[in-house]
């Protein structure tokens, strides 16, 4: 692909650091779950993913090592969003497939609380995560 130039990373901890992944991550991650929780509540929603629903859920998976030293809310959740992004660029994982992932995942209604959607949501993400976890090369979580 034209931008295979920009994941050329060697080590998971370079991922969950490249701000520019973060950046582009962001996009498809609240595109992704806008889609998810339009398709669940049957009407379109432009929804944005909150850094600490995606800092819950990466906190929750083994990628959370990656991350050097404390983290806030938002620095985890741009690991997420850099980790999202590499593998989309990759061609590992679709827009379809994600929103597909997370659908499941996402018991909404109308009337759910924030708290319990940022619960539920948080929950999805950590599944996803999860799940596509072996697509990423094994070279890249060998140790240094």
């Amino acid at each position: 692909m034209i931008w295979d130039s920009l994941v050329l990373h060697n080590h998971m901890s370079q991922i969950v650091s490249d701000q520019g992944l973060a950046q582009i991550g962001d996009g498809v991650v609240n595109l992704c779950y806008s889609l998810a929780k339009s398709v669940v509540l049957g009407h379109a929603t432009g929804e944005k993913v909150q850094d600490r629903i995606l800092a819950n859920a990466i906190r929750s998976t083994n990628f959370y090592s990656y991350i050097s030293g404390r983290t806030d809310a938002g620095r985890a959740a741009d690991a997420y969003e850099a980790l999202i992004a590499y593998l989309w660029m990759k061609n590992k994982i679709t827009i379809a497939f994600i929103v597909d992932s997370l659908v499941p995942h996402l018991p909404l209604t109308m009337d759910v609380s924030r708290k319990e959607e940022r619960r539920i949501a948080s929950h999805a993400f950590t599944v996803f995560l999860e799940k596509v976890s072996t697509l990423f090369p094994k070279r890249l979580t060998e140790v240094q």
